[in-house]
């Protein structure tokens, strides 16, 4: 059996729905044991934080994928952020070694890799906290876990993957992009991000499973992108407006440091903070060829992705009208 943490999530979704065309027993590790999977799959309720139900949650298992994570630029959020991610980690790959789980992935992020504006980034590259959010060293640590559980005896694969597209759910990482266009809001911002479709992440960390690559950790990112470019192309499938009011990076700090003011006195999740803000004026690129090479790794066109998520949010905003 394979068991997926943070399956009701957005890679966690459609890696249990690979899992099941593969013909896999799937055992779904989410937080609320009343989240809605296909027919077939197996539902267990652990928190990562609790090792218990963790370790009950996981018996029988002879892979794990780890998905679960906590996504959030909010600085108000760090210890939070760095509980589940980096603690939650640990807790997992302790009880991988205690109930000699063989075969761990870890999903992380091209983050983890550091940030290097102007230089091509690869696997192999030293770890730098240069514009590092606390999400990113959070998932730095995390990978530390791993590799500490791969020293233990633990065999472990890691794929840092940049922004994942689907238009489903709503309100979800890559899924406000969507939401944006379909809004009709005016405004973009400089810089661009790197993008990879959540099939093909599916299809690679499928890959391992089945053939694991012990130690190793492999970039999937299928290409780079402008946002003007992207909204674009968003807004010409939907028929929408396309925004077209560029704001300028000192207004986007601005607003991302008045945003957390706003949010510390009401409570609420700030729409931008100042580390988010900071990330969509910059230029990254990853290099990645060792995923194609050997993984196998082919990437769907940029046209294909969007088409099929953008079918995705139609459909999921035409269902919920």
């Amino acid at each position: 059996m394979i068991a997926v943490t943070g399956a009701s999530g957005l890679l966690g979704r459609h890696l249990v729905d690979k899992l099941l065309e593969e013909g896999e027993q799937v055992i779904a590790v989410v937080r609320d044991g009343s989240a809605r999977f296909p027919e077939g799959v197996l539902v267990r309720a652990a928190d990562l934080m609790d090792s218990f139900a963790l370790q009950e949650a996981l018996k029988g298992v002879h892979a794990v994928v780890h998905c679960a994570a906590l996504v959030s630029f909010n600085p108000r959020r760090r210890s939070e952020i760095m509980r589940v991610n980096v603690e939650g980690t640990r807790n997992l790959v302790n009880i991988c070694l205690q109930e000699r789980i063989p075969n761990l992935i870890q999903i992380s992020s091209v983050s983890a890799l550091g940030r290097k504006p102007g230089v091509l980034i690869r696997e192999e590259d030293p770890w730098t906290d240069q514009y590092a959010t606390d999400y990113a060293t959070s998932k730095y640590l995390a990978e530390l876990e791993v590799f500490r559980g791969a020293e233990e005896g633990l065999t472990v694969g890691l794929v840092n993957p940049s922004v994942i597209l689907s238009g489903n759910p709503l309100h979800r990482s890559s899924g406000s992009l969507f939401d944006y266009v379909w809004r009709g809001r005016r405004f973009y911002t400089e810089g661009t991000f790197n993008y990879v479709d959540a099939r093909d992440v599916s299809d690679a960390v499928y890959t391992l499973i089945r053939n694991p690559r012990p130690g190793e950790r492999f970039i999937l990112s299928a290409g780079n992108i402008s946002y003007f470019d992207f909204f674009s192309r968003l807004a010409r499938h939907w028929q929408k407006r396309t925004p077209s009011i560029r704001i300028p990076h000192a207004l986007v700090t601005a607003f991302g440091f008045t945003e957390e003011i706003r949010c510390w006195l009401t409570g609420r999740e700030p729409l931008v903070t100042r580390q988010s803000a900071a990330m969509t004026v910059r230029d990254f690129r990853y290099d990645n060829s060792k995923a194609m090479n050997i993984l196998g790794v082919r990437y769907r066109t940029l046209d294909e992705t969007v088409d099929w998520c953008c079918a995705q949010y139609a459909q999921h905003v035409s269902g919920n009208k």
